[in-house]
């Protein structure tokens, strides 16, 4: 341990050149600030992620024509269901309706858990709704009429990395607003126990169907990975910033070790400091810094990202769709903060503490000149 009077003695030469050790702590907060807000979003969206897979199909089978979206027939749930390996399909009702008032899209999911004039809706769904005063009921206006569904449930947030701008209504409401008919259905969920077989099951739905693009729950959580991937074009930039910053960071601390520090630590020589005491001194000053720094960008990060969600880099990750507006749960990757401590405290004392051993087991007469 640090003699009591050498701690003290560093603290005192702490704050009496606190001009130079101001700039440190700032350009090394805002590193760490801006390191962490990336990572804490990243693992928000990958925890969210990973749980809402757990209630994806093995399968979803779509049909297209001429390049778009189209409806599926019961021939051909019928024609999937006689493949071996799998134990069932499920027809499912599923588009879009546009919000006129709201210039919004909803995504309208069929529910069979739920009653008639009914429906279950995401939370972004629930405010855009609430703007123009639909508390408890919504009114869909389609071709043939108005449709008046009771909102009975708002889904939590954890699962609003995928169901912010759905809508879950009773299949035979959103068939009435999707204008679909009985046996007409806009996608299928495909079930298989065995999770080796999921690959070629969707090979073997497709050579059945020509028409049909049969995507697994692994490509589905791929696809919206890549959606929020964070090592893109304009992470890069921000992890350029960051490099930039730290490098101007480490040359500050360099020069001021090799500038009029040196002077200060040649004078410690010369009245009895050993080398062990200086490199003792200069270690508890730029701890102190690089630790205060560190802890400072990890808390500001923490509520900038959890408390205040995000408001610049929720843009670039989310963008501003309905549909990928969400509320960032709160997740920490303990093994991604020892990492950036050590890749940014271990360099930023090493660029101090190793120009002041040189210094100091130098020759002082010549620096004390």
């Amino acid at each position: 341990m640090f003699h009591k009077n050498l701690i003290q003695y560093a603290v005192i030469l702490l704050f009496k050149d606190k001009a130079d050790h101001l700039f440190s702590f700032i350009i090394f907060t805002f590193i760490v600030t801006l390191l962490s807000g990336v990572l804490f979003i990243s693992d928000a969206i990958q925890s969210d992620l990973k749980e809402a897979s757990l209630f994806q199909p093995d399968i979803v089978v779509e049909n297209t024509l001429a390049g778009r979206a189209y409806k599926l027939m019961e021939e051909d749930k019928e024609a999937i269901e006689s493949l071996t390996g799998v134990t069932a399909v499920d027809g499912v009702v599923d588009g879009y309706y546009y919000f006129a008032q709201g210039r919004v899209w909803f995504h309208i999911i069929g529910d069979s858990s739920l009653s008639l004039g009914q429906m279950r809706v995401g939370s972004g769904v629930q405010k855009a709704i609430h703007a123009w005063h639909y508390d408890d009921v919504f009114n869909f206006f389609t071709l043939k009429g108005k449709i008046t569904l009771k909102i009975e449930q708002i889904e939590s947030k954890a699962s609003d990395i995928l169901c912010n701008d759905v809508m879950y209504m009773h299949p035979a409401n959103a068939r009435a607003v999707l204008d679909l008919n009985l046996h007409e259905y806009s996608k299928l969920y495909v079930t298989v126990p065995n999770p080796n077989e999921v690959g070629e099951l969707a090979l073997k739905i497709v050579e059945t169907l020509p028409s049909v693009k049969a995507t697994s729950k692994e490509e589905m959580m791929a696809h919206y990975q890549h959606l929020f991937y964070y090592k893109g074009g304009l992470f890069m930039i921000l992890y350029l910033v960051c490099l930039v910053s730290f490098l101007i960071l480490l040359k500050n601390q360099i020069s001021l070790v090799y500038g009029e520090k040196k002077k200060e630590i040649a004078i410690l020589r010369s009245i009895g400091y050993g080398i062990k005491d200086i490199i003792a001194i200069k270690f508890i000053q730029n701890s102190v810094v690089s630790l205060g720094a560190f802890l400072s960008g990890v808390f500001i990060a923490y509520a900038y990202v959890f408390v205040f969600q995000a408001p610049l880099l929720r843009s670039i990750f989310l963008g501003t769709e309905l549909e990928h507006n969400v509320e960032f749960t709160p997740v920490i990757d303990m093994h991604m903060l020892f990492l950036l401590f050590l890749f940014s405290v271990i360099p930023f004392l090493a660029c101090v503490i190793l120009p002041s051993w040189k210094i100091a087991i130098a020759d002082m007469s010549e620096a004390v000149r």
